[in-house]
């Protein structure tokens, strides 16, 4: 009898540690008390939080998206001018992240309209150890909108996110699945897959579509080996039909040159900056 126990003992202690997270911090709740400067005030304004102030801050985390573009809020709190309450908690802990996809418009007298750069969110979380081919992985995590449109508030507009895993912090890597457009419910997305290259960090990008300056709420992610069946289909967005408008030269004509300076702009209001030099 003692026998039993003992193994059923050992298999239950087995089966908890295969569950285990392997993010070390999915629901960024660990963080450096000597240097917290992200703070929080009682109405929870929209303070942006600085890309050295998160990587100082946050612990096995990175933020290697734009500056400007990643605000860390607790929750319950009030949200928006008038202040509404709105929000509930975060879905784990007491922190949520908030990715931002803004819009900086570029102009010259010379231009005929003006070259719209997206600045993006973009932070990596680090795994407790490299992938292994030999085993299968399910991610979740849980994503929601700010509430509908509001003067000074977050404003709900097709927000998305875009996660992958990667072997390094600052790099998006190979892409795992694209969220549908946010709730202002919180929402859960999950993906099975294998790994191919002992990839030791999982990557979150905000997603813009037809609207930007906008953001969404991230929370609660989680990695654990499965036996569950692989996600099969295409993990893209319904509706981003990006297709290129035109290639601009620096003064702003449209060249059909492929060499030199040049900014391809995009039917999502993207554009690249592309230097060709042969």
């Amino acid at each position: 009898m003692k026998k039993f126990i003992l193994i059923s003992f050992l298999f239950c202690a087995f089966s908890v540690k295969a569950q285990q997270n392997l993010i070390l911090n999915g629901s960024f709740g660990l963080f450096n008390l000597i240097v917290d400067s992200l703070g929080t005030s009682p109405t929870c304004q929209n303070d942006l939080v600085s890309k050295a102030d998160y990587d100082n801050t946050v612990l096995n985390s990175n933020h290697f998206g734009d500056e400007n573009t990643i605000t860390f809020w607790e929750l319950p709190c009030l949200v928006c001018l008038p202040q509404v309450l709105w929000g509930g908690g975060a879905k784990e802990g007491t922190r949520v992240l908030i990715l931002y996809g803004e819009d900086y418009p570029v102009y010259f007298p010379t231009w005929t309209d003006t070259v719209h750069i997206i600045k993006e969110g973009k932070i990596s979380l680090e795994l407790d150890s490299p992938l292994s081919e030999e085993k299968r992985y399910k991610l979740s995590f849980w994503i929601k909108d700010p509430p509908s449109e509001v003067n000074n508030c977050l404003k709900q507009k097709n927000n998305y996110v875009n996660v992958g895993i990667s072997n390094y912090n600052d790099q998006l890597g190979r892409h795992l699945i694209t969220t549908n457009y946010g709730d202002t419910l919180w929402q859960e997305y999950s993906y099975v897959f294998e790994t191919q290259d002992a990839e030791e960090y999982l990557t979150v990008t905000v997603g813009v579509n037809d609207t930007i300056d906008y953001g969404v709420f991230i929370d609660h992610f989680v990695l654990t080996e499965t036996q569950e069946p692989l996600t099969t289909g295409i993990n893209e967005l319904n509706g981003i039909n990006r297709h290129l408008l035109k290639i601009v030269d620096i003064l702003g004509k449209e060249s059909k040159s492929k060499k030199g300076l040049l900014f391809y702009i995009y039917s999502d209001g993207t554009v690249e900056k592309r230097l060709v030099i042969e």
